[in-house]
């Protein structure tokens, strides 16, 4: 059974509509466990009426760069580890990776309300294998189609898959 966490923080999609823009990316590290994203949500709270897209892609390229670094929060705050995976959010500049194959989007309304992925069951997570392999990396990114949309976004994981 693995260990399980979340990152979530408040974004703003691309200052130019219908621009992509990564908010977040992770990754594994050498010799330690498998780590597999069950669940990602975006909650907007913009004034504007339209739609946004929340995606996650993995990359099959050179890896991501840049961004700062955010520590995976563990569910069970009583027994689980400190979490292996890293992870980088936008507050500083981020450069996507080199082959993003987008793996699943979810929707979401620019003036309120959420959406979201959850794995059905524990083997339709995705899954991301030790050392930075099969993918290098998880991105996720939004697309909305008004200019600087604000949301938050959550993003679970489990680790020791």
């Amino acid at each position: 059974m693995p260990f399980m966490y979340d990152l979530a923080r408040a974004v703003t999609s691309n200052g130019s509509a219908g621009t992509a823009s990564t908010h977040l990316w992770g990754a594994t590290v050498a010799n330690q466990d498998a780590c597999a994203i069950y669940a990602f949500y975006a909650a907007s709270r913009f004034g504007t009426a339209g739609g946004g897209q929340f995606r996650l892609n993995h990359n099959t390229g050179t890896t991501a760069s840049g961004g700062t670094t955010q520590t995976a929060s563990p569910k069970n705050l009583r027994g689980s580890p400190a979490a292996q995976s890293v992870w980088k959010n936008d507050a500083t500049a981020i450069t996507a990776g080199g082959t993003l194959v987008q793996r699943q989007s979810v929707g979401f309304a620019q003036t309120g309300g959420t959406g979201g992925w959850a794995a059905l069951i524990p083997q339709d997570a995705y899954a991301m294998m030790p050392n930075a392999t099969n993918p290098v990396d998880v991105e996720f990114t939004s697309v909305a189609s008004s200019a600087s949309v604000t949301f938050d976004l959550t993003v679970s994981i489990g680790e020791g898959i």
